[in-house]
């Protein structure tokens, strides 16, 4: 919607509307105490629009390179690349509590761009792009720097930063505007209830990788997942003498996993298909979206935010569909099933459906698995390993845009796994998932409090 707004100080290096944004201008205005971006900061985007010529190379000798995506993601997983592929790779390099920008993009309502995540010990040590706008503080855990993190992950700075743009089609920031931006200052109590809350998200998003893989690394533990690992864990051109039966010509059904899915299927008499309900198995029926005001139909995620660990979603009329071909139940799992499968692609992506997730619509490309009662835990920890992720892959068709079959899934192997172990992974996965939704709880309830309590003052 379009608006107009007085500015009371029009500067000459920015004339475009785009860098006027009606809440900052408020704010500078307002009388009160505020401090510049730039101000709290040792430094800003040191590494931002660094070109380099990425240099891939082994897991054991590389660092990993985070996309924009990547940065966002529940498990941070990018690209490896050599370390000399960048000419000051520690400019790159991701420090605990720094404040990370989505830096390239557009203005849509669901893009990443002008969108800000704090660094925990899930994005440290690891690499940002020359998309990515890093914010080092000079008191980088202090209750004002969480504060002002807080502020910019809210609606409002996200609208201010977004006020820092400068290109065509694809946006970037001026550092200059960017640094600009006023901060409020805020009285010591509430500065410190948000700090806290914060605290505590960063605190919880590092307890459900911790736990996610913990549950993870008893299925990794069993001797033919570790031999199976050894058959399909690096990508590469493969041929397989295959002795079963070809129900399909597709060369990637067979070869893709080199000689694991084969041996998988020997080793373990389950399948994947004995592990669900009924018709336990099947993709969405969503494919007409009609756009809404926020509020008035249903939230709608697709495979990029499922996979998130905070969700952007687009509000869409409510359709005409059954609720179970749009929502999924909590426990249950869904997998991102059509795309691509280079890197960065998020097909064969699983992820466990917590309360939190199970209030938005999904995506028709989505496929919804149903475990029977007891199981969702077991099967999110091994469907989500490296092995898992190749089996998965192996059963999709098409060619450019690639889409999994339901049969060759459920003809998957499963593990065979005792009361004891399925005991272990189960302990291990409820913590892992009450963390996830406790730190989206703490970082809602923070971005809350700047928006409803403290800026309404500022914004008069």
């Amino acid at each position: 919607m379009a608006e107009a707004f007085p500015v009371r100080n029009v500067d000459s290096s920015a004339l475009r509307a785009l860098n006027y944004h009606p809440q900052v201008e408020r704010i500078r205005r307002a009388g009160r105490r505020s401090l510049l971006l730039r101000e709290l900061l040792t430094e800003m985007g040191s590494s931002y629009g660094t070109v380099f010529v990425r240099k891939d190379c082994d897991p054991s000798v590389g660092i990993e390179l985070l996309a924009q995506s990547d940065m966002f993601a529940a498990e941070p997983q990018g690209r490896v690349i050599r370390r000399d592929s960048m000419a000051n790779p520690e400019r790159h390099e991701i420090k605990k509590w720094q404040v990370l920008l989505a830096g390239a993009g557009t203005l849509g309502k669901t893009e990443l761009y002008g969108r800000a995540i704090i660094a925990d010990d899930r994005l440290s040590g690891k690499c940002v792009g020359p998309d990515a706008m890093s914010l080092t503080f000079k008191e980088p855990s202090s209750d004002f720097a969480l504060f002002a993190y807080a502020f910019l992950a809210g609606p409002t700075g996200v609208g201010a930063i977004r006020s820092t743009s400068y290109g065509t089609k694809i946006l970037r920031f001026r550092e200059d505007l960017l640094g600009s931006l006023p901060i409020p200052e805020v009285e010591a109590p509430t500065c410190h209830r948000v700090a806290n809350l914060i605290r505590r998200c960063v605190q919880k998003r590092e307890s459900y990788l911790v736990e996610l893989k913990a549950a993870r690394a008893v299925v990794e533990s069993l001797p033919e997942m570790r031999d199976a690992h050894a058959m399909c864990s690096q990508r590469r051109a493969r041929a397989v003498v295959w002795r079963g039966a070809l129900p399909t010509l597709v060369g990637r059904t067979y070869a893709s996993t080199g000689d694991a899915l084969q041996y998988l299927g020997r080793a373990w008499p389950g399948r994947l298909g004995d592990l669900l309900l009924p018709n336990g198995l099947f993709y969405g029926l969503l494919r007409k979206r009609t756009p809404c005001a926020e509020g008035q139909g249903v939230a709608m995620i697709g495979q990029r935010d499922v996979m998130s660990i905070r969700q952007i979603p687009e509000w869409i009329a409510v359709p005409r569909i059954s609720r179970a071909s749009l929502f999924a139940d909590p426990g249950s799992l869904v997998m991102s099933a059509v795309g691509g499968v280079g890197e960065g692609h998020s097909l064969g992506s699983v992820a466990i459906v917590s309360p939190r997730i199970a209030r938005f619509a999904f995506s028709q490309h989505l496929l919804r698995i149903q475990p029977v009662a007891g199981y969702g835990a077991e099967l999110h920890a091994y469907l989500s390993t490296t092995v898992g992720r190749s089996l998965l892959r192996s059963t999709v068709a098409g060619t450019i845009v690639l889409q999994m079959r339901l049969d060759f899934l459920r003809m998957l192997p499963a593990p065979l796994l005792d009361n004891a172990q399925r005991g272990i992974i189960a302990a291990h996965h409820a913590r892992a998932i009450n963390a996830l939704d406790s730190a989206d709880e703490a970082e809602a309830e923070a971005i809350r409090i700047v928006e409803e309590e403290v800026l309404p003052p500022w914004l008069i």
